[in-house]
């Protein structure tokens, strides 16, 4: 009995290790203008001049640093939105971070997403 429990207990131990401690990296995309004013997963309308962006499985209200691996550029972002876990894109950026990280030309870019804690994300974002 207590070799199954152990299993078990092995087995689910990935849900509750919070992936917001792990760097990820991959390509990111921005929102439409279409979805300017429209309800996010948090409730909150989408705002394009906001500093947001929507994740797969990154914790609602918190809060990530978004490194574009091929420019140097880097933004703080506050996920409040979520994405599709079978998109091809890790994140998906409000338009005014899209713009400080260059990727609106291309559409896309690569880059790193470093999760932060509140306090350390609103200082970097001042």
């Amino acid at each position: 009995m207590r070799i199954k429990l152990f299993c078990l207990f092995l087995c689910l131990l990935p849900f509750f290790v919070s992936s917001q401690t792990t760097p990820q990296q991959g390509k990111a995309t921005f929102y439409a203008n279409a979805h300017s004013g429209h309800r996010t997963t948090s409730g909150e309308r989408y705002n394009p001049k906001e500093m947001t962006a929507a994740h797969a499985t990154l914790p609602l209200q918190s809060y990530v640093q978004v490194h574009h691996l091929e420019n140097g550029r880097s933004v703080v972002v506050r996920i409040n939105d979520r994405m599709s876990r079978k998109s091809r894109y890790i994140i998906d950026l409000s338009r005014k971070a899209a713009q400080q990280l260059g990727i609106i030309g291309a559409g896309m870019g690569k880059v790193k997403l470093v999760p932060l804690e509140k306090e350390a994300a609103l200082a970097l974002m001042k």
